[in-house]
């Protein structure tokens, strides 16, 4: 029996979510695979920019939660009232 060829996830491959609250606030929360890992990145919609940080981890779901979490405490930062969103994590690449 041969063995299963081992599969590595794409550079880009992984998830992201959207934020959209008001007209002031679009963020876009990526968790994705790259060459050194699976990673957790922040794009700004409005500012048409990245955040600095590209915050790597031991997994996927990791990444998901560092930019849940990150993108939770700025959003506390900025003092919004209104309530956080749910995210809907939808698979790219």
């Amino acid at each position: 029996m041969a063995d299963a060829p081992v599969v590595f996830p794409r550079d880009g491959q992984g998830f992201r979510a959207e934020v959209r609250i008001g007209e002031d606030i679009h963020l876009v929360l990526m968790a994705t695979h790259s060459a050194l890992g699976p990673a957790a990145t922040i794009y700004d919609a409005k500012l048409k920019k990245w955040w600095r940080e590209r915050e790597f981890t031991e997994d996927i779901e990791e990444a998901k939660q560092k930019a849940e979490a990150r993108a939770r405490q700025w959003y506390r930062y900025v003092g919004r009232k209104d309530p956080f969103p749910n995210l809907e994590w939808t698979a790219t690449g």
